[in-house]
């Protein structure tokens, strides 16, 4: 399932966390229409490269990239700085 919430965790050293819940299905509403305008170039390209093998691989990228947006749901970062900082980033 693609992720509809981006979930911003922050905290600084001896402070509160600061949680921002983001709308991240906004950010497909412009990423799957663009990936669908393009979708004709990726088939143009690999009808044209198939001769010599790599029409293959771009055909299958095309697909590749669907299945990377669909599958990041439940990715979560972490990140702590040397200050004691700490970044959350959650996918949902």
């Amino acid at each position: 399932m693609i992720p509809l919430i981006l979930k911003l965790f922050i905290k600084k050293k001896d402070q509160r966390g600061i949680n921002l819940w983001l709308p991240f299905f906004l950010v497909w509403l412009i990423a799957l229409p663009l990936l669908l305008i393009f979708a004709p170039f990726f088939l143009l390209a690999a009808l044209i490269l198939w001769p010599t093998g790599r029409g293959k691989y771009i055909l299958f990228l095309y697909f590749i990239i669907f299945n990377l947006i669909w599958h990041m749901s439940g990715l979560r970062i972490d990140i702590e700085s040397k200050d004691s900082t700490v970044y959350r980033l959650n996918l949902i």
